[in-house]
């Protein structure tokens, strides 16, 4: 995917360069932009970039591709829009939401995504034949649930509380947060907003899955949308499964009584 700037000073084009090598997918790649061959994405360094002359012989329909990096929200509600200073997980987040908007999936990419619609319990299939969680059995659970959402905590809390087992739960509000508590302590199996302040939930997850002993603990992101490139995306990251907000009690139940049957089972071995 080329993305094109406009009225960047040095030193930021230099910023956004590095920042766009960190994509886990390595699909964007920075190019000159040029009003005949436009880029699949435009970024425009402050407002009036906006009204630069280059853009006057670009299509109206272009305008959903075109992204204002300011301070200040665009006036144009119609631009995307990622806040001055450049931070590497507010640039990546607003790209992949533009490209999800914009850019069908590849063969590839919808190949790993339609499996993942269809199977998303397969990994727990093949442990768990009936998901039967009780305290006798497991012992209770430790759970750590990273959501900046006080609402979305204590949904999550409610829903836990149901659970013939035991939970204790511990919280945090960012992927910062949560990377310290995972360094320091066990847990059975994560919630992890995808959506955060910092660092968000698909690096969150791929930077748990490089410690050795959260290689197999369920981790379950939790996102508003559910879009196939996200599949993607989180299944690239690590995550076990998705779970949608706000909570559907019966699908909660659903997805948290595969998982605990499965940490059960992973237990007694």
């Amino acid at each position: 995917m080329h993305i094109g700037t406009l009225g960047f000073p040095a030193d930021q084009q230099q910023k956004l360069a590095r920042i766009l090598e960190l994509s886990k997918h390595q699909r964007y790649e920075l190019v000159e932009f040029d009003a005949h061959t436009p880029p699949d994405l435009l970024l425009l360094f402050g407002a009036d970039a906006v009204t630069a002359p280059e853009l006057d012989s670009l299509s109206s329909a272009y305008r959903s591709r075109m992204i204002q990096v300011s301070k200040r929200p665009p006036i144009d509600a119609g631009l995307g829009y990622i806040r001055y200073p450049l931070i590497s997980s507010r640039v990546i987040r607003t790209l992949d939401d533009m490209t999800s908007e914009n850019e069908e999936l590849n063969p590839e990419e919808q190949e790993v995504a339609t499996a993942a619609a269809e199977n998303r319990f397969s990994k727990y299939e093949n442990f768990v034949k009936e998901s039967v969680s009780t305290k006798d059995a497991s012992g209770g659970y430790r759970v750590l649930v990273v959501d900046d959402n006080s609402s979305m905590q204590q949904a999550l809390t409610l829903e836990l509380g149901k659970l013939p087992a035991a939970v204790e739960l511990a919280y945090a509000d960012t992927g910062e947060q949560a990377l310290e508590k995972v360094a320091s302590d066990q847990f059975d199996f994560i919630f992890l907003d995808v959506l955060m302040p910092g660092i968000d939930g698909f690096e969150t997850c791929t930077r748990m899955r490089e410690i050795t002993r959260l290689k197999k603990t369920p981790i379950i992101m939790l996102t508003s949308k559910t879009s196939p490139l996200d599949e993607v995306k989180g299944i690239m990251a690590g995550c076990s499964t998705y779970l949608t907000k706000p909570i559907d009690p019966d699908e909660f139940q659903k997805v948290i009584t595969r998982v605990s049957g499965w940490v059960d089972e992973f237990k007694q071995d």
